[in-house]
């Protein structure tokens, strides 16, 4: 990364007046939190309600914009990943342009950890506001104005939602402009990427009727190719199958990635997972999303401590108990994180994956951060929130703060849809 960029937030995110933000309000527990970590103490939680961010751009816009807005995200799906003159049952063997995941990286920016998107494109838009790196040009373009700020998707931008191609697209569009400034966009693969190249039986009942039909436009079909089911359910399996299009873009991600001294992951890391090497269960995951062969020739397999378990990088949901059943479950979490994180030399673990009921929140004494609130409509439909980790000090200290919208009496919100949570969580 760039180190001569300012690393606050750039003016450029100050600049557009205030009349054209409009202020949506949520309530979410622990926000405005800040917990100073220093080395050997995990520091004690100090409440701060950050400055507020308006994240909602409402502009006035005339009827050429307006119909530039409608198609944006149409001529994105037909252009990005499409290459109109293949059929979508011809079986794809290479990846172009592939760039091995990163797995240790360095920055004197802010860093901006988000949960889990699953479809959502809107609240991923809201996420990346609330964040302060992006805004909405006068036609509802996305525009970069977060300068070297690295964002961090835990990954699950799949399933349960319309827009997850669209999604993806946005988030490699930001990092391709905030690249420009010294800053950078990582999705991490969660275990709903995993499943869409698992096949048809391991992800089919996630995927809603919105889901397909993106997955057909972006295969090419139109018209009453588009409108088959059967087309609809081919094209996805051809886009998702090892070495296909959006297998090989979900190859860029790393499975794990540590920036600073901070760990992110979409379930969890433990020390077994450190022993075996994360560098490799990166290279690993990324071989296997490409349809690579190895050395006898075979294609390369899916790396179980990756994937394969309840105790894999993707589907850990052991540091997501947002109650945890009993003290000892707790104390064997914190254990096991303390281990990880001293073979690392790293001082926190931010993952997703398992809803949090309440809002995000932090558990051992600030050691990891759980940011799966459910903001997409296909989970909870809960308000997004953020986590801002600042850089260290001069006296080694690093800031984390949660962001959320401003609060509103939470009797005006919907509850939280718990029976739909069990469906998809059973835990």
């Amino acid at each position: 990364m760039a180190d001569h960029l300012l690393n606050a937030r750039p003016a450029a995110c100050n600049v557009i007046p205030r009349s054209l933000f409009a202020r949506t309000a949520f309530p979410a527990r622990g926000c405005g939190q800040q917990v100073h970590h220093s080395a050997g103490s995990a520091g004690r939680p100090v409440l701060r309600r950050p400055a507020a961010t308006p994240f909602a751009l409402q502009s006035v816009l005339d009827n050429n914009c307006l119909r530039s807005k409608r198609s944006l995200q149409t001529r994105a799906w037909t252009g990005a990943f499409t290459a109109p003159t293949r059929n979508e049952n011809e079986p794809s063997t290479t990846c172009t342009e592939f760039r091995p995941p990163p797995t240790f990286l360095q920055t004197s920016g802010r860093i901006i950890a988000i949960g889990d998107i699953h479809g959502d494109v809107q609240k991923a838009i809201t996420s990346l506001k609330l964040g302060g790196v992006l805004v909405e040009d006068s036609c509802g373009r996305p525009v970069w104005c977060g300068g070297n700020t690295v964002v961090v998707q835990l990954g699950d931008v799949l399933d349960r939602g319309d827009s997850e191609i669209g999604a993806i697209i946005l988030l490699r569009e930001l990092d391709r402009q905030a690249r420009l400034q010294g800053g950078a966009v990582y999705m991490l693969n969660g275990n709903h990427e995993s499943l869409n190249l698992l096949g048809a039986a391991m992800w089919r009942r996630y995927v809603t009727p919105g889901g397909f039909r993106e997955s057909g436009l972006v295969a090419g079909l139109r018209g009453e190719a588009l409108e088959s089911v059967e087309k609809r359910l081919r094209a996805r399996l051809h886009l998702y199958s090892p070495g296909g299009r959006l297998a090989c873009e979900l190859a860029k991600n790393p499975t794990v990635l540590i920036i600073n001294d901070t760990v992110f992951a979409h379930g969890g890391v433990l020390p077994n997972h450190v022993k075996y090497g994360l560098e490799r269960l990166n290279a690993e995951v990324a071989a296997w999303m490409r349809g690579a062969h190895m050395a006898d020739g075979t294609k390369s397999r899916p790396p179980y401590l990756a994937m394969g378990g309840p105790d894999s990088v993707m589907w850990n949901r052991q540091f997501g108990h947002e109650r945890f059943p009993t003290m000892h479950q707790r104390f064997r979490a914190c254990m096991d994180l303390d281990a990880t994180l001293r073979l690392l030399g790293a001082r926190q673990l931010i993952v997703g994956h398992t809803p949090q009921t309440n809002g995000a929140n932090c558990e051992c004494n600030g050691r990891v951060w759980r940011m799966d609130v459910g903001m997409s409509k296909g989970v909870l439909d809960a308000a997004p929130q953020v986590l801002e980790i600042e850089p260290e000090d001069a006296s080694g200290k690093s800031i984390i703060r949660l962001l959320c919208p401003p609060s509103v009496p939470r009797m005006l919100l919907p509850a939280p849809n718990m029976a739909q949570l069990r469906t998809h969580y059973p835990l």
